[in-house]
């Protein structure tokens, strides 16, 4: 891989006091609960540490941050500096990034959680495809679901969507890839904190349910935002672009009539500010469609724990 700058990286290791709810498909399954980063161990090593190591190992992150409770992993952990959160999973970020985006550069940070053990090598492919783009306002790689459903294992019954590469090809099956890479000097932080919080708190649903929940839940935010616009003689146009484009991705995303250039310009709209778009109006948000199993199989069963458990022997 060619030499390019580490960029910041925020592991998200919060601790779930309650189960996820599961979809039809896991019934019977056992959702983990805690703080899964130190709790949840393969081969008697807690999860982080092994995610730490391949993490290092990629050569792409520096420095790398735990964003959860100081008295779970301490004031740092193996190298990587502790930022005490425990809130719920939209605050974890604010107060993780709020911390980190002053310290780079360039404001670019990164953000993964701690359930999920991609290969150092697959970290490295992965962000040859950022480097190659950039500069972005956004990129978050899509995974390919395999063709044999078997080959998910413990994780087949994880929600998957259909995108189209392009407007011509047909709808692949999709994985979400559990990472970000955002510019936070281009991104409406306070709306992204929201919607991933209630992203969050509606995991493993249904497209339209998650879509229903998120804009029911910020669009007074929204309104009241608009109102400040009209007070600042600024146009109010907020509320309807963050509507409009967010239910037509989600209706589109629902059918699988939707490319991931399209996803990526209707975020672009819903989640970098006007001013950002126009100053930068070729820039772009990004949403690959790659192959990388172990980015989109977190572990959230105690069957997917015992799975991945035997793979590493």
């Amino acid at each position: 891989m060619a030499s390019h700058h580490p960029i910041p990286l925020i592991i998200l290791a919060g601790s779930d006091p309650e189960p996820a709810a599961l979809p039809e498909a896991g019934a019977g399954l056992h959702p983990i609960k805690g703080a899964k980063g130190m709790d949840l161990r393969i081969g008697g090593r807690p999860i982080i540490d092994l995610l730490l190591e391949r993490v290092k190992e990629s050569g792409c992150f520096d420095p790398v941050y735990i964003a959860g409770p100081t008295r779970v992993f301490g004031e740092s952990r193996n190298g990587a500096l502790v930022i005490d959160t425990n809130s719920t999973f939209g605050k974890n970020i604010e107060v993780a990034v709020t911390a980190v985006a002053p310290l780079s550069p360039d404001g670019i940070v990164a953000v993964t959680t701690c359930d999920i053990l991609p290969r150092g090598d697959e970290l490295r492919r992965l962000m040859e495809d950022y480097y190659q783009h950039a500069p972005l306002d956004f990129w978050a790689p899509l995974i390919l679901a395999p063709e044999r459903p078997t080959e998910m294992g413990a994780s087949a019954w994880k929600p998957k969507y259909r995108i189209q590469p392009t407007p011509e090809a047909e709808p692949a099956t999709l994985l979400p890839g559990h990472f970000v890479l955002a510019d936070t000097n281009a991104v409406r932080l306070p709306l992204v904190y929201r919607t991933f919080d209630l992203a969050y708190r509606s995991r493993n649903r249904g497209v339209l349910y998650r879509l229903w929940l998120i804009v029911t839940h910020i669009l007074v935010g929204l309104v009241v935002q608009d109102i400040k616009h009209i007070l600042a003689f600024r146009q109010p146009d907020l509320t309807a672009t963050v509507i409009t484009n967010g239910v037509m991705m989600g209706f589109h995303l629902k059918d699988g009539v939707v490319t991931s250039e399209e996803m990526a310009e209707r975020l672009r709209r819903i989640y970098v500010s006007y001013k950002h778009r126009k100053r930068y109006p070729d820039r772009k948000g990004r949403l690959p469609l790659m192959h990388a199993l172990s980015m989109a199989k977190d572990i959230d069963t105690e069957e997917e724990a015992r799975e991945i458990a035997r793979e590493l022997g």
